[in-house]
């Protein structure tokens, strides 16, 4: 006759389980170099007139889906960046920088600004996608080893 476990030995499996998963998800530096990359195009893109705006939205869109799938492939889950805690506040505060350079970025179409100014918020879009995918990481495992 099997006993019933000792929930409190079920919650600490669990939580040494998430924490342990957070361990594993090392990837590529490339990663974020084409994270980064992906934002550039997507930024910048809209500086551009129609229809090549059209057609770096799209690109940048297809890009990310493949990239959603190869981290699918090989993890065998997504996670969404606005789900945990500590993370969604890096999610929520990349978002609001790249809301900022999309504005910088269409500055020639809308208000005839510099022709420079999508290359700026492009090469801006690479750094925040970068850095912010490393730093989101290191949330996201604080996340699970908090059990959250």
């Amino acid at each position: 006759m099997s006993q019933d476990p000792n929930p409190h030995e079920a919650l600490a499996s669990i939580q040494a389980a998430r924490a342990e998963v957070g361990r594993d998800l090392d990837y590529p530096v490339g990663w974020d170099v084409l994270y980064g990359l992906i934002l550039a195009v997507l930024l910048a893109g809209q500086g551009l007139p129609q229809p090549w705006s059209m057609f770096a939205l799209a690109a940048s869109m297809v890009a990310l889906a493949i990239m959603v799938r190869w981290w699918r492939a090989k993890v065998g889950w997504w996670v969404n960046g606005y789900g945990p805690p500590r993370a969604r506040w890096v999610a929520i505060g990349m978002a609001l920088i790249l809301v900022g350079l999309m504005w910088v970025a269409l500055t020639p179409r809308l208000h005839d600004g510099p022709w420079w100014a999508p290359l700026l918020a492009g090469a801006l879009a690479w750094v925040t996608g970068g850095v912010g995918g490393r730093i989101w990481m290191r949330a996201f495992r604080r996340d699970l080893e908090a059990g959250q």
